[in-house]
């Protein structure tokens, strides 16, 4: 299974697949099957294309593939290889939403070259560490989660408080992708805790003068709010 599920999964190919442009011009659509042989520990074995739409689009449905990280198999799954099929949507309308919905990125950081080995690197091995694009970067996150939360419903209705703590990749491009959840709070505040992190701009980390896919935890900590007196 995809780290991150479903929900992942459409979050990483609304931000970061790129609609070849002559597939876009010539209203091509449909969707792409990758097939993906995985090892017991989630090392992708080897890709292939399984159904075929048009061959720009074959291939960047095996570069998106190749973005996402899978869990291991668990006790009672067999320890050899596994077949996941997966399919990569190309459809020209979603695509243009996807487009004007995407975080814009700027910054001095995209002027350094893409690491396109696509390992995923810990804070330890960084030279240049991630930092969200908001004023005072990380240190700044608590009062800009603050300011722009949303306290869910449900949670308010139930006196639901606590921290949700999710980790994911920050992609090169600033994105993020593999989001999962490993503390929950239930009441809708981990998907508030989601829409929070994928809306924030965030600067990639960098090693060797170059931008590198980094893995990252951040707690959010939901209070409710203090009642008038």
């Amino acid at each position: 299974m995809a780290t991150g599920g479903r929900a992942a999964l459409d979050k990483l190919f609304e931000q970061e697949l790129l609609y070849p442009a002559v597939a876009l011009e010539a209203g091509i659509r449909g969707e792409v099957v990758v097939t993906a042989l995985l090892a017991p520990d989630g090392a992708v074995r080897s890709l292939a294309v399984g159904k075929q739409l048009a061959p720009e689009c074959d291939q960047e449905a095996i570069r998106v593939a190749r973005m996402i990280l899978w869990k291991p198999a668990t006790s009672g799954e067999l320890c050899s290889g596994k077949e996941v099929h997966l399919a990569v949507p190309f459809d020209p309308g979603r695509y243009k939403r996807w487009l004007k919905e995407r975080v814009k990125h700027e910054g001095d950081r995209f002027a350094a070259p893409v690491d396109t080995s696509l390992a995923v690197l810990q804070p330890k091995q960084l030279e240049a560490q991630v930092s969200p694009a908001i004023p005072g970067g990380m240190m700044g996150l608590p009062a800009f989660i603050g300011k722009e939360m949303r306290y869910p419903n449900e949670a308010m209705r139930y006196s639901l408080e606590g921290t949700v703590k999710l980790e994911f990749v920050v992609e090169p491009s600033g994105s993020l992708s593999n989001m999962h959840v490993l503390q929950s709070v239930g009441g809708g505040c981990t998907d508030e805790a989601m829409r929070l992190l994928y809306r924030i701009p965030w600067q990639p980390a960098l090693k060797d003068g170059k931008r590198v896919r980094s893995v990252l935890q951040v707690p959010i900590r939901f209070d409710l709010p203090k009642q008038r007196q």
